[in-house]
């Protein structure tokens, strides 16, 4: 019973140094979240300022239509 305990025992810490040199597959998973969530944000950002170009050239055009008139 002795020799069960301490061979769990001297498993679990090389586990646990052996888990210190391991790669950590979360930190690559949350930073290309970030990359994407970063891309995203700039592409959203050009799409409101197209947007917005675009709807002032249609008001100067509706406003030059009713000039016209």
């Amino acid at each position: 019973m002795i020799i069960a305990g301490v061979t769990i025992a001297v498993i679990a810490i090389a586990l646990f140094i052996l888990s210190f040199f391991m790669n950590d597959r979360f930190e690559k998973i949350e930073s290309e979240i970030e990359q994407l969530s970063m891309s995203t944000m700039q592409d959203t950002y050009q799409l409101k300022k197209k947007v917005k170009v675009l709807e002032e050239e249609l008001l100067t055009e509706e406003y030059q239509e009713a000039d016209f008139y």
